[in-house]
């Protein structure tokens, strides 16, 4: 996991200093911004996987399943029955504490820039 974790971090703070490397003028507070934006796009996207994994989304998705094959006329296969909390498979507990990093990064930024 933390392997992972610190993978993620790297990828979001790569990320940071190729979108500062295009915008010429270097400043800090351009890095809490692109930090905090980049963080919290990748909370949510953490956040979205979490509901999609706990089960919340399956009978939606399975009734959008049904519907759909109906409208096009298809049969059901053997992936017809699974549900969407099985088919999401990306471990989202990595993804939001990597984006809380960047987040706190973000903070202690934002304090450095106002003392």
């Amino acid at each position: 996991m933390f392997k992972r974790l610190l993978i993620y971090c790297m990828i979001q703070e790569i990320f940071i200093v190729l979108m500062m490397l295009l915008q010429q003028p270097f400043s800090l507070f351009q890095y809490i911004n692109l930090s905090f934006y980049i963080g919290f796009f990748t909370f949510i996207i953490g956040l979205l996987v979490y509901i999609m994994r706990s089960g919340f989304l399956d009978r939606v998705h399975d009734g959008f399943r049904k519907v759909s094959r109906k409208f096009k006329g298809e049969e059901d296969n053997e992936f017809s029955d699974t549900p969407l909390s099985e088919l999401v498979g990306i471990p989202y507990l990595d993804i939001i504490f990597s984006s809380l990093i960047i987040l706190a990064s973000s903070l202690v930024a934002l304090l450095i820039y106002y003392l």
